[in-house]
């Protein structure tokens, strides 16, 4: 007897201590992880939030499981990039009867060109729609966009002090930011795909050299002759790589960078807020590869 009486204490203190699960029983479904995070630090646990993009999927090349096309059908919310950055999600929001947010639509958003290396600016209207950057949460004042119009839609409303405090986050760190990478602005740099132009722009970076549009597909021979002689003359001391990218084709062309990996999707940082995300995880990757230019 006294031994049952042990293990049910034993029961009931483990039950006390364990994390609690969410209070709510709304869901609310984000397409990539970024989104998820803010979504995470702006509900708490006010909601479960699920992230619709499996670690070990790529999303250059996304089939969606029938449990995928299950999830967003059944959530309460869905929080996503829009039609023409995230063409695979389109069909299963447009079979689902419940709300949705497309980041690329909100009014106030920036939405980049993703020809040329993304480098251009522009109004969402005038994109080709096959021409979208749709890397849109590394520009911080976009999810700050994203915050407002939750707050403007009452189906799955925000807890008290939001989105107030999530707003004074991403501004605090953006602060942060823009201190650090400052003196760092003039550096030359390189990447394989351009996934970061969104997050280059806004805070006065150079622009990078390019060595693909297309993550999937090399330089030609000759392109890669000109990339290494522009390598060579500008002194280039790092590359910063997203997972995909081809690192040893990199570092045969530029023998003596660094290659610094920042994944632009956060897959390895789940457990993150948006803007300590932002701050403590992509912001020391810049400086990382900056600090190695001449």
């Amino acid at each position: 007897m006294r031994c049952f009486l042990l293990i049910l204490l034993f029961l009931v203190g483990w039950s006390v201590s364990s994390p609690a699960s969410p209070s709510s029983s709304v869901t609310i479904v984000a397409s990539v992880e970024p989104l998820a995070m803010a979504l995470r630090q702006l509900y708490g646990d006010q909601a479960e939030v699920v992230t619709l993009l499996a670690p070990n999927q790529n999303p250059h090349h996304l089939s969606l499981s029938p449990r995928q096309a299950l999830a967003v059908r059944d959530a309460d919310l869905v929080v996503w990039l829009g039609e023409d950055a995230e063409p695979p999600v389109t069909a299963l929001i447009r079979r689902r009867s419940g709300p949705n947010l497309a980041l690329a639509d909100l009014p106030g958003a920036e939405v980049r060109d993703g020809s040329a290396g993304h480098d251009h600016a522009g109004d969402h209207a005038g994109h080709s729609h096959s021409q979208i950057d749709p890397h849109l949460w590394l520009a911080p004042a976009n999810m700050v966009v994203l915050a407002r119009a939750l707050a403007e839609q009452d189906r799955v409303p925000l807890p008290a002090m939001e989105p107030d405090r999530f707003i004074a986050a991403v501004e605090a760190a953006e602060h942060s930011i823009a201190a650090r990478l400052a003196p760092l602005q003039e550096q030359a740099w390189l990447t394989y795909h351009h996934p970061y132009a969104y997050f280059q722009h806004h805070f006065g970076l150079a622009d990078p050299l390019v060595i693909s549009e297309q993550l999937g597909a090399g330089p030609s021979s000759r392109r890669f002759v000109t990339l290494a002689a522009r390598i060579s003359k500008s002194n280039m001391r790092c590359a910063l790589l997203e997972p995909e990218a081809q690192g040893q084709l990199v570092k045969r062309l530029c023998p003596d960078c660094d290659l610094v990996r920042l994944d632009p999707l956060g897959r390895d940082h789940a457990d993150s807020g948006y803007s300590d995300w932002l701050e403590q995880v992509v912001t020391p990757a810049f400086v990382a590869c900056l600090q190695q230019g001449p």
